[in-house]
């Protein structure tokens, strides 16, 4: 029985991604309810901009990885390459271990010779009672049948798996963003052995993305997304990820984003009343604008969140980007300032994504935005031509135009997103 416990090493393995808020308490709590049984806690900074990677270097016993390459499942494949131990436990930045969790691991991995990992759901701690009370519910009713159905389960903020299975298994599948991970994991570990889930192995967890999204969207969004993978083999939510955090962990549509769109907003409709005589010729060029302001509302809600926010360079490019949008909507009234504007705007932009290169690791993104704009740079500068030569209609063509592509960039084709 002794050389079966001494056996038993166990590498707890923390993924965090601008999780200073959470993570001092997550390792409280591992440090304290598991009596130093890990034979190391790593926690992986998976390119964080806050003080997540500071706050866990205090920690006694803790050692921190930084992985620039910004997802899920690469900052677990980090910890699996990095991790010593025999069993690799990993657990979300916002959780808090009971004080019973890692041995009843010890026990059930010494009773089930034949089981790779072992898993369980959540419970929550900062929810109120009704909240709790529903996802207890919620846990009792889905887990179990979809475990029995499956006959196999595993949580990925919540779970213990054999690191010799992970690598038999060619570890974690990094074209997954988020939804799925886990599944995708359960599934091609049940392949190699007995994949567990237990309700008695819960994690207490944090309750933010429910707050945030509702119970209703955020339950059927993992739904689907286990049943899609589950049984065709990929996630239901395959393009998009909506992180709930920010750089200071408050709502990622923030003040920034709000101010920025209000004063432009207002800016085009003081440009309509003050300086519009020709409704006519004004009417496609309050169009583009409109559709200009909505594009933004995406984009800076966006960059506010990714973005370090004592970057020099950026201040500038905004500083510029912000005189040009006001001049943009204040000239509604003149065609030819409007247009020569709003190609200024679009160049700034461009050069702004362009210094993001080298600033913060979103390449796919970050030339996808820049693609657009130079195409804007284009749209704008026929326009331009095309008014300066008399040409008929060149201000509704660029209108036309640039809303469907902004319908495609919002709908079909989703352009704010990272991957």
């Amino acid at each position: 029985m002794d050389s079966a416990i001494k056996s038993f090493k166990v590498s707890l393995v923390i993924p965090a991604y601008n999780e200073e808020n959470y993570i001092g308490d997550c390792l409280d709590y591992a440090i304290k309810h598991a009596g130093g049984k890990f034979c190391e806690i790593i926690v992986v900074d998976n390119a964080s901009t806050d003080k997540t990677a500071e706050i866990a270097k205090k920690k006694k016993g803790v050692r921190v990885v930084r992985e620039n390459n910004k997802g899920l499942t690469k900052a677990k494949q980090r910890g699996l390459l990095e991790a010593a131990g025999d069993y690799i436990a990993y657990i979300d930045a916002d959780t808090r271990l009971p004080e019973n969790w890692f041995s009843k691991a010890e026990k059930f991995f010494k009773e089930r010779e034949n089981a790779v990992s072992l898993s369980g759901p959540y419970r929550y701690y900062d929810g109120s009672l009704i909240h709790n009370a529903v996802m207890t519910g919620v846990w009792w009713l889905s887990a179990p049948i979809a475990y029995r159905i499956f006959g196999h389960a595993l949580l990925g903020g919540n779970c213990i798996v054999k690191k010799k299975a992970l690598h038999e298994m060619g570890g974690f599948n990094q074209k997954i963003k988020f939804y799925g991970e886990d599944t995708d994991i359960s599934r091609r570990l049940a392949k190699l052995g007995d994949v567990v889930f237990r309700m008695d192995f819960f994690i207490y967890s944090s309750s933010r993305r429910f707050a945030k999204e509702g119970i209703i969207r955020t339950n059927f969004t993992y739904a689907m997304n286990f049943l899609w993978e589950a049984i065709f083999g990929r996630p239901f939510t395959s393009s998009y990820y909506q992180d709930i955090r920010t750089i200071d962990g408050t709502p990622k549509a923030g003040l920034k984003t709000w101010s920025a769109i209000t004063g432009f907003a207002l800016a085009g409709v003081l440009g309509w009343v003050l300086g519009v005589k020709d409704q006519h010729e004004a009417l496609p060029l309050a169009l583009f604008y409109a559709v200009l302001v909505l594009n933004t509302f995406f984009c800076v809600r966006l960059l506010e969140k990714i973005i370090p926010r004592d970057n020099v360079g950026q201040k500038i490019f905004d500083t510029l980007l912000v005189l040009a949008y006001f001049t943009s909507g204040l000239s509604l009234g003149n065609t030819s300032v409007f247009l020569f504007s709003s190609l200024l705007l679009f160049i700034i932009a461009t050069a702004k994504y362009v210094f993001l290169l080298d600033v913060i690791d979103q390449p796919k993104f970050l030339k996808r935005k820049i693609a657009i704009d130079l195409s804007g740079v284009m749209a704008l500068a026929l326009a331009f031509g095309g008014v300066f030569f008399g040409v008929p209609y060149s201000t509704w063509a660029l209108a036309v135009v640039f809303g469907l592509a902004n319908m495609l960039f919002l709908t079909t084709h989703p352009m704010y997103r990272l991957d």
